[in-house]
């Protein structure tokens, strides 16, 4: 009989086999059989921890989704963010199954990569929150759109790492095409911009909310009427 240790083992085996052939071949492609033999396990097996295919793939959004979640909680706290960068500065590959399961995720147009995506906005919204929280992350007027361009700005790097690399000259391993070389080029960067902004006075955001609340006015009045 197997222990309670041994089915953790094999199931997190299954799962990481999957996350990574999911990735490349997309989850319509793989089978549970092609994911059966990466992992070393009978097609049985996989059933039997899984259910079926879509359990395994929910299995891998939310391992994928904590992982992701663990990071970004990391990044509202300064010697985390640190140990972070040089994690992935010293162990670049070890992301690699999860940044292009990530990019498989996001581009398959289905009911699944709705949910990893507003997955991924609430956990951002959480992270906002425990930053508000801690002091390091200041307030917002909309919490939730701030979450939703502050995740988009995060997965268009995943999404387009290649593109990235290729334009700033840059070494990147395929697929993904995100190495240690672009994260040091865009690091500072980004952490410029979140930290001190992009324009040098509030004149572009006023008058944003200018027309914003004119537009907001002029609906009411038609509505009104």
């Amino acid at each position: 009989m197997r222990s309670n240790a041994e089915d953790l083992t094999t199931r997190a085996r299954i799962r990481d086999a999957a996350i990574g052939l999911f990735g490349r071949e997309g989850f319509a492609r793989a089978t549970v059989r092609a994911v059966a033999a990466a992992a070393g396990v009978s097609p049985g097996l996989v059933i039997h921890h899984f259910g079926s295919k879509d359990g395994l793939r929910d299995a891998c959004d939310q391992h994928v989704l904590a992982q992701t979640a663990t990071q970004g909680r990391g990044k509202t706290h300064p010697e985390s963010t640190r140990q972070l960068i040089q994690d992935y500065l010293n162990h670049p590959d070890q992301y690699s199954d999860e940044i292009a399961y990530i990019r498989r995720v996001l581009s398959d147009e289905s009911e699944a990569g709705d949910a990893f995506f507003d997955a991924v906005v609430r956990q951002t919204q959480d992270i906002i929150h425990a930053g508000i929280e801690a002091g390091t992350i200041r307030k917002f007027d909309d919490a939730r759109s701030t979450a939703v361009v502050i995740a988009s700005n995060s997965l268009s790097i995943l999404m387009l790492g290649r593109h990235l690399s290729r334009t700033l000259g840059t070494v990147a391993p395929e697929p993904q095409g995100i190495g240690p070389d672009l994260l040091r080029q865009l690091t500072l960067p980004a952490l410029e911009i979140y930290t001190h902004g992009f324009y040098t006075d509030s004149r572009f955001l006023d008058a944003a909310r200018d027309a914003l609340q004119q537009d907001s006015t002029s609906a009411g009045r038609e509505h009104a009427l």
